[in-house]
């Protein structure tokens, strides 16, 4: 019993600092949709499945009560299942929406959550001093064990399909090790429910313990490798008013690019964004297009704009862009307002610099 409000202790510490730190940083995640799911995850599995689980093996409760306990907990571990599927999903590519996968892991969840309620689904055992219980529903055990091996090829498949589109090295290797640890608390669970061993109930305590651990850790010292890998910036232009390019970067080659390279369509185009809107109040702030988003942002005061392209526009993007323009402006406010004549465009190189900065995890 001891051991086990400790274990309990400790997931539910590590659930409330990451449910924690996901609050107050949740403009660095990219959507609300990624925060609200990473977030549940933690209540979900590390707190609500973990603590029911435990408990439902204890003596020192009446049969009935730790007969609810068993209940909820494998109510909450379907569910937890679901969402580890989908945010590895939204984290991955959050442009494709899971429509599809959310509905047949609505329905399957529906369906093992009314085998579980059949009455005499399980049969109460007594070893070593704590509740097992047998699964007297073949079906729902077979049903269980099916979902739990289909969302671990679920995950390994997103990881594999997309592995060669995911931005840099980093990111790559946290979501390996995270698909890979919480594969291992899967299958260590399904081999649980199927012997019901006490040492194998700890095996599996030490490895979700491993896995909420890493990915706290992952959370709190690196959020941004959170937000969509395969999501992608190309082209960051900043213009002035009188429509001379000040700089161009490109993220796909990760150097300068300069105004000879860019396609006189596109120059054309940004010109007369330029002249139509950035001395207007209802300024144009978003294009959006089939493959791509094109961010707009006006500085009026100092006469310049910037103009982004992404396959998909996020709340990181957002805050890296006005911290980008308010940073850019404090360094180049005064040339950009003594700005006449002959413009030398290499004065505003220090762009670079603040682009690397605020914008790190899209950097190649």
């Amino acid at each position: 019993m001891i051991i086990d409000i400790f274990l309990i202790i400790i997931s539910i510490i590590i659930s409330m600092i990451g449910i924690t730190f996901l609050y107050f940083n949740r403009e660095n995640f990219g959507n609300k949709l990624n925060v609200i799911l990473n977030g549940s995850i933690y209540i979900v599995l590390g707190i609500f499945f973990f603590t029911f689980f435990f408990l439902s093996t204890e003596v020192y409760f009446t049969e009935d009560i730790v007969l609810i306990f068993w209940y909820l907990s494998i109510g909450f571990w379907v569910i937890s299942l679901s969402m580890l599927g989908l945010i590895q999903k939204y984290i991955i590519n959050f442009e494709k929406r899971a429509t599809f996968s959310t509905l047949f892991y609505s329905l399957i969840v529906g369906i093992i959550l009314g085998l579980s309620f059949i009455p005499d689904s399980f049969k109460f055992q007594l070893n070593s001093g704590i509740f097992s219980y047998k699964f007297e529903n073949f079906y729902l055990l077979l049903l269980l064990l099916f979902y739990n091996f289909f969302i671990i090829g679920v995950m390994c498949y997103n990881l594999i399909k997309y592995f060669s589109r995911i931005r840099n090295k980093r990111s790559k290797q946290m979501l390996i090790t995270l698909t890979s640890n919480f594969s291992i608390i899967i299958i260590i669970f399904s081999v649980y429910i199927v012997f019901q061993n006490i040492i194998i109930k700890y095996l599996y305590s030490v490895f979700y313990i491993i896995g909420a651990s890493f990915a706290s850790y992952y959370l709190i010292n690196k959020p941004s490798l959170f937000i969509e890998l395969t999501n992608k910036i190309y082209d960051f232009i900043i213009f002035h008013r009188s429509g001379i390019l000040l700089y161009s970067y490109n993220f796909e080659t990760g150097e300068a690019t300069d105004e000879s390279l860019l396609k006189g369509s596109i120059l054309i185009g940004i010109n007369h964004i330029l002249s139509n809107f950035i001395n207007k109040k209802d300024q144009l702030g978003l294009i959006k297009m089939q493959n791509r988003d094109i961010i707009l942002e006006y500085d009026n005061t100092h006469g310049y704009a910037l103009l982004l392209t992404t396959n998909h526009k996020n709340s990181f993007i957002d805050k890296a862009v006005h911290n980008f323009m308010r940073k850019f402006t404090i360094l180049n406010g005064e040339k950009l307002q003594n700005l006449n004549g002959l413009i030398d465009v290499s004065e505003f190189r220090n762009a670079k610099d603040i682009i690397l900065e605020f914008f790190e995890p899209y950097i190649i």
